[in-house]
Parts: C-alpha cells; sequence; structure tokens
C-alpha cells in the first residue's frame, strides 16, 4: 500500500528562481533528445535539487519534446520522484504486511499528531517529509522506518517520536552553530 500524494503545479503557481546551470548542463549531455531519457534526466535533476523544480521542468519539456501531462505522468508514476522541496530529513514509514500488522499505521498516527503531516506531506519547520513504502526489505525488525539514511528497526509510536526528536535537537543545534560561526 503505497501512497504517492504528488501535489500537482499548477499554472498559477509562482515560478522558483533557481539556478538552472546544472539543468542545462544534464540536457546537453544527452545522447540524443530521446524520451527515453526521461527518467533517468529527471533523477539526475532530482539529485541536483533534492526534488523536481517547475522551472527545470519546463526545460525538460522543452527538450525531450514532452507534453506537461506525460511529464507529470511519469513524475506521479514514481514515488520518489517529487515535485516539492522535502523536508531535510524524508521518513519512509514501511506499510508492508509485517510492519501494517505490527503497527505502522498507529505509528503514522503519532507522527501526524507530533508534527502534523500525512503521507507525501512536510511539516511547516521543512525537517521532516512522511512517505509509506510497500516494503523496506526488513520484515524481522518490523515495524520499521528509514530516516534520512538511517534506518530504525522494531519501532512503536513512543520510540518514533523520540527518535525524531533527536534528528529536530540535531538540527537546531547545527542551526545554531552555523548561525554563531
Amino acid at each position: 500500500m503505497e501512497t504517492n500524494e504528488t501535489p500537482v503545479a499548477t499554472e498559477d503557481t509562482e515560478q522558483e528562481e533557481i539556478d538552472l546551470a546544472p539543468v542545462e548542463e544534464i540536457i546537453k549531455n544527452l545522447p540524443d533528445n530521446s524520451r527515453g531519457h526521461l527518467v533517468p534526466t529527471l533523477q539526475k535533476i532530482q539529485n541536483v535539487y533534492r526534488y523536481l523544480p517547475a522551472p527545470a521542468m519546463e526545460l525538460v519539456m522543452e527538450a525531450l519534446n514532452v507534453s506537461k501531462a506525460q511529464l507529470y505522468g511519469v513524475i506521479s508514476f514514481y514515488p520518489q520522484l517529487l515535485i516539492t522541496e522535502p523536508g531535510k530529513y524524508i521518513i519512509k514509514l514501511c506499510y508492508g504486511t509485517a510492519c501494517f500488522v505490527k503497527g505502522a499505521p498507529i505509528i503514522g498516527d503519532k507522527i501526524h499528531d507530533g508534527y502534523h503531516i500525512r503521507p507525501g506531506e512536510t511539516d511547516s519547520s521543512k525537517l521532516f517529509t512522511l512517505q509509506t513504502a510497500s516494503c523496506l526489505g526488513n520484515c524481522g525488525a518490523a515495524p520499521m522506518a528509514i530516516i534520512g539514511e538511517d534506518t530504525h528497526g522494531t519501532i512503536d509510536p513512543e520510540k518514533t517520536l523520540a527518535i525524531l526528536g533527536e534528528y529536530k535537537h540535531d538540527a537546531e543545534t547545527l542551526e545554531t552553530e552555523e548561525a554563531t560561526a
């Protein structure tokens, strides 16, 4: 039960001010302008920005001659492709059978209670983005989540909030250190 609630950009969405030089370089290095390069191109762009900014997508549509509907059809098919800037930490909460039975939905509710986010959403501080996954491949440690690049197994609702609190504390400490440097 994978949730990919990708918001769709609208025409009245204000265009973001970003440096498009990396996108132009990615497009320039394509072997041809074949639509077969669409997914790898989107992945490379997301590696640069952490998501797929609208101005970058305009360049991709033009370079690969794909319509907005075709482009966003592909983006909405792949849950790892994001069109909104994610939080600093992406929480991938496993909803596979073992994790689901052992309480993943309750953990998701607890995350919502603490950070006011549901799958596909980012909290107001832009620290956490919640996603669900069909399986994270470690059923013996169910329920489990990946936060950023760290794997956390045999979690429960309270433990999950404590873990997220540690990430929040670390981010605040780093922010304070950077402000005083």
